[in-house]
């Protein structure tokens, strides 16, 4: 049933966006704890919900936690703050780098099924079309288009498969119908 496939796919688009956030909120944690960094646990949270907003959200939580490195410091190493930042700043990159380039393949890509090249142009063409939200739910749309497609041409492959079952039962049938209505012939006892 259509209806279930496509709650299907938006369900893994939920669960996928879920788990990016949490992996990048536990990265986040874990480096800004690790380092010092004040404010680690709520930069933390800030980091991940960034996450949900594609090309965007990354820049913005890595602007702040490069931000807080610089105005506070690190609460346990000796570090000039612009040094601090730098260090923040690397880390803000290597944790993006492992979120583009290992979890989001791993889990949107599974579970989503969608060729990345068509996930960016479908981002830019929505994001230019309806704004921040095009950007955000573009790849579930897509996804949603992906498995209607799908799900209409396995209905007209069905269909097409039935058609011909039904053409070939009826040549079947056409003979037997054809011998059984044909009238007796009757043969005369004249002789």
């Amino acid at each position: 049933m259509l209806a279930k496939r496509v709650l299907n796919v938006w369900k893994n688009y939920i669960t996928s966006q879920f788990l990016t956030i949490i992996f990048v909120f536990a990265l986040t944690w874990a480096a800004g704890g690790f380092t010092g960094l004040r404010f680690a646990l709520i930069n933390a949270i800030f980091a991940g919900i960034c996450e949900v907003i594609p090309n965007y959200g990354p820049i913005i939580s890595g602007v702040v936690s490069t931000g807080l490195a610089l105005a506070f410091g690190s609460s346990k190493f000796d570090l000039a703050n612009w040094q601090y930042a730098l260090i923040m700043l690397g880390l803000v990159i290597l944790i993006q780098l492992l979120q583009n380039w290992l979890i989001s393949p791993l889990i949107i890509g599974k579970k989503m099924a969608l060729n990345p090249i068509v996930v960016f142009v479908g981002m830019l063409a929505f994001s230019w079309l309806f704004g921040f939200w095009g950007m955000i739910l573009a790849v579930p749309i897509m996804a949603t288009f992906k498995e209607v497609i799908k799900y209409s041409e396995e209905k007209k492959a069905a269909n097409q498969d039935n058609l011909e079952k039904t053409v070939q039962q009826d040549k079947l049938e056409k003979p037997v119908k054809q011998v059984a209505t044909e009238k007796p012939v009757q043969i005369d006892k004249q002789s």
